[in-house]
């Protein structure tokens, strides 16, 4: 549906399309290139892939460029394109204990096995607004630093810590009884509800960042009783691999940029053996703030609960940011005909009401929409 009843119809939304073209390119400055969105705007481009669900790094630059910026355009653009693309295969399972690890932080632990890697973060810094990059030369900040370049190294996930005692209690992951272990392809099954807990990561995973964010905060401030500790938050590389088609040998095709995030929950209902639950979020590129929300929504899903962010089908149905991007965009589109009829209906009421008040038994014509 299109503003294609109003004088000029197609030409003007064509004319509509060209101004917001033009004014992506508008100003004084120097057009931005798909390369420098792609090396300098990595956070951006990575929320548009994990939102879009294709890891796709130049694609979402494109995508981010061309929708000015606009997260959920870009995601919307992306995952369109996706669905036009041939299916070849699936890629095998992974242990992400293979991660090329940039970061790894635990809250948990101080003394953390393999230490505390900060890698490239403000986390411990002031927000304070950088005026000088107002006169950025393009210059590298980092050019005068001494330190040899290291291999990141590949760490021991900290939950294995608590694995080896005995202190995780794993949840239940809703496999297809007759083929265990076969992963919940959300993109071509639809779901149904109770929902494999498989289907709930992956929409989690390609939620909208500030949708996981907010429900997962609605827990923290009390919406439910999901506080949890983070055992640790990962960043790096993880190898993906395919089946050779001819010699059926396992190989590495590329490397995924990925953020992992699992939090533990205290279980004291268990008096005789008191457990942790866990809660586990993996999101492409850097959003550490999306991957942690999705691993509070992942434990408080579990709770099976009466709090917003523990039922499964709300939260579900709420952090899809391509179906809310639908609905509340559709808003903008002509309702002439809908919204006649209400004001019809609301003018009926408001003549009877006062025709009734003043003790005018007379009946009311209703005028509807069509007249």
């Amino acid at each position: 549906m299109g503003y294609v009843a109003v004088e000029a119809g197609e030409d003007v939304i064509q004319r509509a399309e060209e101004l917001f073209e033009k004014q992506r390119v508008d100003g004084e400055s120097d057009q931005l290139s798909v390369e420098q969105v792609d090396d300098q705007f990595s956070r951006l481009t990575a929320q548009a892939m994990s939102e879009g669900g294709l890891y796709a790094p130049r694609l979402a630059a494109i995508a981010v460029k061309q929708a000015q910026g606009d997260t959920a355009e870009a995601a919307f653009l992306l995952r369109a394109y996706r669905s036009t693309l041939e299916r070849w295969g699936s890629s095998r399972p992974v242990e992400t204990a293979e991660l090329f690890t940039t970061r790894r932080v635990s809250p948990a632990y101080k003394d953390v096995p393999g230490g505390q890697v900060l890698g490239a973060t403000k986390d411990y810094t002031q927000r304070l607004l950088d005026f000088e990059l107002t006169d950025d030369d393009g210059t590298d900040p980092t050019e005068e630093w001494d330190a040899e370049p290291e291999d990141p190294p590949q760490l021991r996930n900290v939950m294995e810590v608590l694995r080896d005692q005995g202190l995780v209690h794993n949840p239940e992951t809703g496999s297809d009884e007759d083929q265990p272990g076969t992963p919940f392809d959300a993109t071509r099954e639809p779901i149904t509800y109770p929902a494999p807990r498989a289907a709930v990561l992956q929409e989690l995973a390609r939620g909208e960042t500030g949708a996981v964010t907010a429900l997962g905060y609605s827990e923290l401030r009390g919406y439910g009783q999901v506080h949890p500790t983070l055992g640790e938050v990962r960043t790096g590389d993880l190898p993906v691999r395919i089946e050779h088609p001819y010699t059926g040998d396992e190989v590495e095709v590329t490397r995924a940029s990925v953020t992992e995030t699992e939090c533990v929950v205290p279980i004291y209902e268990k008096a005789d053996d008191p457990q942790f639950s866990f809660g586990y979020g993996l999101v492409f590129g850097r959003n550490e703030r999306k991957a942690i929300g999705m691993s509070i929504l992942d434990a408080a899903i579990q709770l099976d609960g009466d709090a917003p962010a523990q039922d499964a089908e709300f939260v579900l149905d709420i952090v899809d940011g391509i179906d809310s991007f639908g609905f509340i965009e559709h808003l903008k589109l002509p309702h002439y005909v809908t919204f006649q009829s209400i004001l019809d209906r609301i003018r009926s009421i408001r003549e009877r009401t006062a025709a009734a008040s003043s003790g005018d038994d007379a009946p009311v014509q209703e005028v509807s929409a069509d007249d």
